[in-house]
C-alpha cells in the first residue's frame, strides 16, 4: 500500500486517494466495519462510507487536497489539510483517523460548516 505502514502515511495516501477519485485504492486501506462521524453525518460500513465519499465528490466538486500537517502514533493519525472544491472553495479540514490491524476503522471529521450551510439557505 505504501513505502512505510504507518498510521500517518496510510493517512496521507488514503487522503490523496479518496480526494484524487481513486475509490478502489481509497478502499484498501479502509476496515469493513468502518465508523465515520462528522459536521454533516454517520456512515456505518465500507460499502456505505465509499459511496458517501463518492457522492461528496460530486457534490461538492472536489478536485482535491493539500495535507497541511498529519500526526500520528501508532493506533491513529490526525491530518488538517485543504480540500478543493468548485462549489465552495477550499475547506479546511480535520480528520482524526482510527486504526486497527493496519486498516482505518473510525473517521472522525471536523470543518466549519458554515459555508456549506450557508449554501443550502442555513
Amino acid at each position: 500500500m505504501t513505502e512505510s505502514n504507518t498510521p500517518v502515511a496510510i493517512a496521507r495516501a488514503f487522503t490523496q486517494a479518496w480526494t484524487g477519485n481513486d475509490m478502489e485504492r481509497a478502499a484498501d486501506y479502509l476496515a469493513e466495519e468502518i465508523v465515520f462521524d462528522g459536521p454533516m453525518g454517520h456512515v456505518e460500513g465500507k460499502k456505505a462510507y465509499i459511496e458517501s465519499l463518492k457522492g461528496l465528490i460530486g457534490y461538492m466538486g472536489i478536485t482535491g487536497a493539500q495535507i497541511v500537517v498529519a500526526f500520528g502514533d501508532g493506533a491513529q493519525a490526525l491530518l488538517m489539510y485543504e480540500l478543493n472544491t468548485t462549489v465552495y472553495g477550499a475547506l479546511t479540514c480535520a480528520k482524526l483517523l482510527t486504526f486497527h490491524n493496519g486498516k482505518i476503522q473510525r473517521d472522525r471529521l471536523t470543518f466549519d460548516s458554515y459555508v456549506i450551510r450557508k449554501g443550502q439557505g442555513a
